[in-house]
């Protein structure tokens, strides 16, 4: 009797010591296809944030003056940047083996790019105006710092998630923080939003 409850406890711990080490071999398996996605990623990104950061300093200009210029030497502004195109990932990338949260920002930045870019494309249509169009290079500064900022915060994140060095350096000038300078870009264009605001109320109260 005590050689069969002991043969079945052997079972059952033999059983469990299996269970145990496969448990682990899959986590190690995700860990490491996790790893090599993220590491695919954070370069995509950050390929994605220079990108951004491009678009954000084109002011229209050219050395200073109005990059367009017609037959009789009128100037105009027009973009020198390209915008990007969505960021794509490719077919290698173990989406199941990321945080859910850093799978779903992931995924959804092409959306965002894509919504950016008809918001641009609405305002160049219906909003600016020649010779400046000011509020579609307006657009397209903000627009890009936003989402330049979301594809670095997203390549920290996975970065830490699996313990490597993210190289979200866009300039090998290590003196120049990309990130800070979108957020001080965005934090600009929120003020005059809100400086504008106050000076349009005050001038709402003064014809009451």
């Amino acid at each position: 009797m005590n050689e069969a409850i002991w043969g079945l406890v052997g079972v059952i711990v033999g059983g469990g010591m299996t269970i145990a080490k496969d448990a682990v071999s899959a986590w190690r398996r995700d860990r490491k296809s996790g790893s090599f996605s993220a590491v695919r990623l954070v370069g995509i990104l950050d390929e994605y944030a220079d990108h951004c950061i491009g678009v954000v300093g084109d002011d229209g200009t050219s050395f200073g003056r109005p990059a367009g210029r017609k037959d009789d030497g009128e100037e105009y502004y027009i973009p020198q940047v390209q915008l990007p195109n969505p960021p794509t990932y490719p077919d290698d990338i173990v989406w199941r083996s990321l945080p859910k949260n850093l799978m779903f920002g992931v995924l959804a930045l092409p959306n965002s790019a894509r919504l950016t870019n008809r918001h641009i494309e609405g305002v160049a249509e219906y909003v600016a105006s020649y010779p400046d169009y000011q509020e579609f290079f307006e657009a397209r500064q903000e627009g890009y710092a936003r989402l330049g900022i979301e594809a670095l915060t997203l390549a920290e994140s996975l970065a830490a998630a699996f313990k490597f060095a993210a190289a979200s350096k866009v300039v090998p000038d290590e003196s120049w923080e990309p990130k800070a300078y979108l957020l001080e870009k965005v934090a600009a264009f929120e003020l005059r939003r809100k400086e504008k605001s106050a000076r349009d109320n005050e001038s709402d109260g003064a014809l009451i």
